[in-house]
C-alpha cells in the first residue's frame, strides 16, 4: 500500500461505516469495462452501465477502497447546483442546453432519493432544501443576481426564492441575518454510508471491486496498475477515469485537474435546548454568500458537521494524506462555525479533517468519451459532485452504450483547457485563494464589494 495513503481520514463519516478490505487485482483480468476510482462517479457509472445492459463483466479499481476519496469526505449536500453558471453553460453550448443540464440535476436529486428508499440504504438522507443566508450588503446583492440568473432561464420560485430576514430566521437563527435564498431541491445526507450502500448493491449485481491498486497508465484496451505485490495488466473494451482529485496521480493526466482542498469539522450531537435556540428542524443544508465556500448540515444524529475551502494548493498537484488536516484552516472554520450558530457554545469537536476535490482549468465539468480508444472519463464538479456525479455518469453510460434516450448534455465531451505549467500552477491558484479570503474580509470591514478583487474574481472563476 502507498504509505501516503495508508491511513483513512479523522472524518465523522468515515468513523460510523465499516471499512472495505478489497484484495487488489490480479495479473492477466479481463472484463467489458474497467472504472478507475471507486467514488461516486465510478460507481454511479457501474449502475448505469448495468441499467442499460446487464450481462456486462464490471471491475471497479481503488487505490486505497471504495469512498477513500471526496464521496466519503465532503458535506454530505445532495444539491442540482452545478459549479458552472447556466449563463456559461449557454456560452459553450446553447439556452436550451443549459435548460436540459439544470432539469437533469434537479431530477438527479430526486432519483438517487428514489434509489436510497428503494434499496433501504440508511444514510441519513432528508430532502430539506438549501438555505444560502447574507450577514452583509456585497453577500445579499450576490443572492439576489444568482436568482435572477436562474430567472432568466425561466426556472421560478419552485426552484429557487427570496426570503426575507424573518423568514431566514423562522427556519435557521443565523445572527445578523439580512435575508436568504431557498431552494427545495437538496437533500442532506451521510455520504460515506451512501457509497458503502451503493457498493453492496453493485456486488449483488457482480460487479467486481479491488482495492490498493493504484492505475498509473490507461492505455486503448488496456489498464496497468501497481498492487503492493507486482505491477498487473488488464485487459478490458471500455475504460473510464473516474479518478476526480487523484486524477494528477495518473503521470500523463497531471494537468487535467487541479486538486483543491477543502476541510470539515463536526461537533459532539448538541442537546435538544441548543437546537431549540438554532431552530433547523427540517434539515435544511446550508451556507452563505460569502466568496470563500462554506457549507453545513444537521446530521441525523445532531450534530453539526460545517465545511469550507481556503487551504493551500500543493505544489505540481500533491495529494497526500498529511494535507487532510490543517489546524489554521480548521481554526477557521470553526470561527465561522461558532459566529453563524453561537448556541453551539462549548460544545466539543469531535472531528476534522480534509480531502482533495477536482478542478478543471475552466471550472466546467466534463463526461467524455472517446469511441476511438474506447476511453473515457468524468469529473470536474468543484464540491457539487454528489448529484454531478450521478448525471455525470449517466451521460457516459448512454454514450457508450449508444443510448440515444436524449439530446447529449452539454458536458458532454467538453474539453478542459489543461493547467498551467508549475510554478505558475501554484503562483496563480493560491493567489486567487487569497484574493478570495482578502475580498470577504474588505466586504464584512465596509459593507462594500472591493472592485478590482471582484472583477478579478470573475474573470478567473467562470
Amino acid at each position: 500500500m502507498d504509505k501516503a495513503f495508508a491511513e483513512w481520514p479523522h472524518s465523522l463519516w468515515a468513523s460510523q461505516v465499516p471499512s472495505f478490505d478489497f484484495e487488489p487485482v490480479t495479473p492477466d483480468s479481463t472484463f467489458d469495462v474497467v472504472i478507475v476510482g471507486a467514488g461516486y462517479s465510478g460507481l454511479w457509472s457501474a449502475h448505469h452501465l448495468l441499467e442499460a445492459n446487464p450481462s456486462l463483466s464490471i471491475a471497479v479499481l481503488d487505490a486505497q477502497q471504495p469512498g477513500f476519496g471526496a464521496s466519503g469526505r465532503n458535506g454530505g449536500w445532495c444539491s442540482a447546483f452545478s459549479p458552472m453558471s447556466l449563463h456559461e453553460v449557454a456560452l459553450q453550448s446553447s439556452r436550451e442546453s443549459a435548460i436540459q443540464l439544470q432539469t437533469a440535476l434537479i431530477s438527479a436529486v430526486d432519483q438517487i432519493g428514489d434509489f436510497v428508499q428503494t434499496h433501504n440504504i440508511e444514510c441519513g438522507w432528508r430532502k430539506g432544501g438549501t438555505l444560502s443566508f447574507a450577514t452583509n450588503l456585497p453577500q445579499k446583492n450576490r443572492l439576489l443576481e444568482s436568482v435572477q440568473s436562474f430567472r432568466d432561464f425561466g426556472f421560478d420560485e419552485t426552484f429557487i426564492q427570496e426570503l426575507s430576514a424573518s423568514d431566514s430566521m423562522q427556519k435557521i437563527n443565523v445572527p445578523r441575518s439580512l435575508g436568504a435564498t431557498f431552494s427545495p431541491h437538496c437533500a442532506a445526507l451521510h455520504p460515506a454510508q451512501l457509497v458503502h450502500g451503493i457498493v453492496k448493491i453493485l456486488l449483488t449485481r457482480g460487479v467486481s471491486f479491488f482495492g490498493n491498486t493504484h492505475v498509473v497508465d490507461i492505455q486503448p484496451h488496456t489498464i496497468t496498475a501497481r498492487t503492493p505485490q507486482q505491477t498487473v495488466s488488464l485487459s478490458t473494451n471500455w475504460t473510464i477515469r473516474a479518478t476526480e482529485g487523484f486524477t494528477a496521480r495518473i503521470p500523463k493526466h497531471r494537468r487535467d485537474v487541479a486538486p483543491l482542498y477543502s476541510y470539515m469539522l463536526a461537533t459532539e450531537p448538541l442537546t435538544q435546548s441548543q437546537w431549540k435556540d438554532i431552530g433547523w428542524e427540517n434539515r435544511e443544508t446550508v451556507s452563505d454568500a460569502r466568496n470563500m465556500v462554506i457549507y453545513a448540515q444537521r446530521t441525523a444524529d445532531d450534530r453539526i458537521a460545517f465545511g469550507g475551502r481556503g487551504a493551500p494548493y500543493k505544489f505540481a498537484s500533491r495529494v497526500d494524506s498529511r494535507f487532510d488536516r490543517n489546524s489554521h484552516i480548521h481554526g477557521l472554520i470553526e470561527q465561522s462555525m461558532r459566529t453563524m450558530f453561537p448556541a453551539i457554545g462549548n460544545s466539543t469537536i469531535t472531528h476534522r479533517w480534509g480531502g482533495a476535490l477536482g478542478v478543471h482549468r475552466d471550472w466546467f465539468a466534463s463526461a467524455r468519451v472517446d469511441h476511438q480508444t474506447n476511453i473515457a472519463s468524468l469529473g470536474g464538479y468543484v464540491g457539487d459532485g454528489v448529484a454531478f456525479s450521478y448525471v455525470a455518469a449517466l451521460e457516459v453510460a448512454r454514450a457508450i452504450s449508444n443510448h440515444r434516450i436524449a439530446p447529449p448534455l452539454p458536458i458532454r465531451n467538453h474539453e478542459s483547457p489543461k493547467w498551467e505549467l508549475e510554478p505558475i500552477r501554484w503562483i496563480g491558484i493560491n493567489s486567487l485563494l487569497r484574493f478570495t479570503a482578502y475580498a470577504d474580509r474588505h466586504e464584512e470591514r465596509t459593507g462594500r464589494r472591493h472592485r478590482f478583487i471582484g472583477w478579478l474574481l470573475e474573470k478567473l472563476i467562470p
